[in-house]
């Protein structure tokens, strides 16, 4: 059974004797403050352990201190001169920047070098620089024929890369859709020191339909600043790390905040960050108003580039007229054609392969989760599979009456895990948690009896709790034979929902696109996989099972007792096996549908 991340802080607050709230890793490979992750799901938690467990790893795991937060102590890595230092106090080198962070979006003439100390003379413009805004500047504003037509935001955005590259404080003095007025220095003017005298006065020409600059002193006497005001906006940000926050979307707050400090030598504010983020996406996948608008078109799409695919919108039309989404279900052909042929006899419809691997059939949008929901999702998807009823099913579910009334004739059972987690919120005790995975896992109505009966004499209570959650749905020893699905936990979904938890958070249809090609890719992934086995008639999972299971009969003794018949052995112990039915009295033969160690230490006394 996988731990999960809940598991893992309950192991911790054991071992540390206190509360565990927020836990982090950091891979050295980075600097703290852009390396260091948060754990707070499953997912996160399972690619923690993956990082661990790969070759030469070092993982550094905090933990938030009632006094200091991680988070906090990590920026403290960027000590206040601007230079960025690793974890020994050692200064890193701007050649050791890492490659992405070369992208031609972010060039401000690839970012001139940096004086890291206060300028101690007046820094003039100067046609070298090669600033294509100070080249404006010094032809007094005048656009060439091969310029396009300019207005204020080109402007704004001029000021704002020669501020950030240069480190000076600019602000806006006037800024309408008529003048702007920058100046430097804010709030440092006084009788003693008048400021810095730089200015700049730009208007807007309405015969040119451009803002044209008037007037400019271009003289600093003041030192380089790390935090700008609002000449830095977010949206500044966000259109420099656009391709960045694309290509990794879990990107932290806290690390596009040390990459723009890294990159451009300025102090952002971790609310820009978090704004520029979500400008960043906004830009990329539109507004939710937007996507719902085209799901009808993103429908079609989806029909015209997989014929025979099964996609359904259905809306709801207000009294007024007008029209709102409601559920969206998808269904493509390669998904359900690879359910029917390949995969039909061997899989259980919660998306079990023949592997024992996740395999997404079907997913469905909805408004909101219901008896009406649930029944329309099952009646298209049991159209697709071609189960009718649902004769020869199985489903684990949430146990919704729309599943029991659409395939009465499929077997209906409980996820042990749900059972096992609501049965430890009122009784507690370690005890209890083994016998109850003995009740689950038992194959037989004598063992299920037995295991029973000693949670019984622990506590009575906890007995009559388990047998008001109806164990016919989530014990073994009753489930149906002849399914080659002994499955009783969720884990398949549960697997495939963690997968996607990063889509789900994604406007609808930058959700869906996530999610088919998630399951093309896998698909395809997983039929290259399956080629390469060759004339392999068992699979990879399932050998290894067995390789397991050959070390367990080895102690049992075979005793013949007529035709294909025998009686297996061990102390008190005797289970009788047929190898013309292919059953055992454990019945753990008939609903896997492969041999456990008593029909295993049959077939090896015959070899």
């Amino acid at each position: 059974m996988r731990f999960t991340y809940k598991e893992f802080r309950l192991w911790l607050r054991d071992l540390t004797k206190g509360s565990c709230n927020d836990v982090y890793y950091y891979s050295s490979k980075e600097t703290l403050a852009e390396g260091i992750i948060r754990i707070d799901s499953d997912a996160d938690y399972w690619e923690f352990v993956e990082a661990a467990y790969t070759p030469e790893a070092e993982l550094d795991v905090y933990i938030d201190h009632q006094k200091q937060l991680i988070l906090d102590w990590a920026d403290n890595e960027v000590l206040s001169d601007g230079n960025m230092y690793d974890l020994d106090g050692n200064e890193e080198e701007d050649d050791k920047e890492e490659e992405d962070d070369n992208d031609e979006d972010d060039n401000l003439d690839d970012i001139m070098a940096y004086e890291h100390e206060v300028d101690e003379e007046v820094h003039t413009f100067n046609k070298t620089i090669g600033d294509d805004f100070l080249n404006k500047l010094l032809g007094i504003g005048n656009l060439s024929d091969d310029d396009e037509p300019n207005d204020g935001i080109d402007d704004k955005l001029c000021v704002t890369n020669y501020a950030v590259k240069n480190g000076y404080d600019l602000w806006y003095g006037k800024s309408d859709h008529n003048r702007l007025l920058v100046k430097c220095c804010k709030g440092k003017k006084n009788k003693k020191n008048k400021g810095c005298p730089f200015r700049l006065r730009a208007t807007w020409m309405t015969n040119e339909r451009s803002f044209q600059i008037k007037s400019l002193i271009d003289n600093h006497n003041c030192s380089r600043v790390f935090k700008f005001g609002s000449i830095v906006s977010y949206k500044w940000i966000g259109n420099h790390f656009m391709n960045e926050i694309l290509q990794k979307p879990k990107m932290s707050v806290r690390k596009l905040k040390a990459k723009v400090r890294k990159r451009f030598n300025l102090i952002a504010s971790v609310g820009q960050c978090r704004n520029a983020r979500r400008y960043a996406f906004k830009e990329i996948e539109g507004t939710l108003k937007e996507q719902y608008a085209k799901t009808c078109s993103y429908g079609e799409e989806l029909r015209r580039s997989n014929p025979v695919s099964t996609v359904k919108m259905d809306v709801d039309v207000m009294p007024d007229g007008t029209t709102y989404f409601s559920k969206f279900y998808v269904c493509l052909k390669g998904v359900k054609d690879g359910w029917i042929q390949g995969c039909r006899r061997l899989l259980a419809a919660v998306g079990r392969d023949a592997n024992n691997h996740i395999y997404p059939l079907a997913w469905d949008v909805v408004a909101v989760e219901s008896k009406e929901t649930w029944k329309w999702f099952v009646d298209l998807l049991l159209d697709d599979i071609e189960m009718g009823s649902g004769n020869g099913l199985t489903l684990i579910s949430g146990q919704h009456r729309a599943d029991k009334e659409r395939v009465p004739a499929a077997e209906h059972k409980q996820c042990a895990s749900h059972i096992c987690a609501n049965f430890l919120k009122k009784f507690k005790g370690k005890q209890f948690i083994k016998l109850f995975w003995y009740v689950a896992a038992s194959t037989t109505q004598a063992k299920f009896e037995q295991y029973m009966n000693e949670i019984k004499k622990l506590e009575p209570l906890t007995y009559d709790h388990l047998m008001e959650r109806d164990p016919k749905t989530w014990s073994k020893s009753f489930f149906e034979t002849n399914r080659a699905c002994n499955a009783y936990e969720n884990g398949v979904p549960e697997s495939f929902n963690s997968v996607i938890d990063d889509a789900r958070k994604r406007p609808l249809i930058t959700m869906l696109e996530e999610i088919r090609i998630y399951v093309m890719e896998r698909l395809c992934t997983q039929k290259s996989k399956g080629s390469s086995w060759g004339d392999l008639h068992i699979c990879p999972s399932i050998r290894l099972k067995l390789s397991k299971i050959k070390a367990l009969q080895r102690f049992w003794r075979v005793v013949p007792s007529g035709y294909q018949e025998f009686e297996v052995r061990l102390g008190y112990d005797a289970y009788s096996v047929d190898l013309g039915k292919k059953t055992c009295a454990c019945k753990a033969w008939q609903s896997t549908g492969y041999p456990y160690m008593h029909a295993y230490a049959v077939i090896s006394n015959l070899k």
